[in-house]
């Protein structure tokens, strides 16, 4: 992939992006590396999906945008959705509560 590190319309939406994830999920990135191996773009965009918050979905599509990968915005949305789902449902429940 190896983005151009100047872009400055990708850097900034990974920057939200590295931000955010540190806030919600306690993950650390590095938004340089990000900017240049596709793979691991694609593997932290997912595990930002897999949180199911707001923010973090609509910083991927943009980032999708931006990247010209549009076919997985789809799954972007289905994500979205998901965790729409699991905020008003959870699908485990804990085997001892505290009252």
């Amino acid at each position: 992939m190896n983005i151009d590190p100047y872009n400055e319309s990708v850097f900034s939406v990974a920057t939200l992006l590295y931000s955010r994830l540190r806030k919600v999920n306690s993950r650390v990135i590095d938004v340089y590396y990000f900017m240049q191996d596709q793979r691991y773009a694609e593997h932290i965009m997912d595990c930002a999906l897999e949180t199911g918050d707001k923010e973090l979905v609509s910083y991927v599509a943009r980032l999708r945008v931006a990247l010209g990968m549009d076919d997985h915005k789809a799954k972007a949305q289905d994500q979205a959705e998901q965790g729409r789902k699991t905020e008003e449902e959870p699908d485990s429940y804990a085997l001892f509560s505290i009252l």
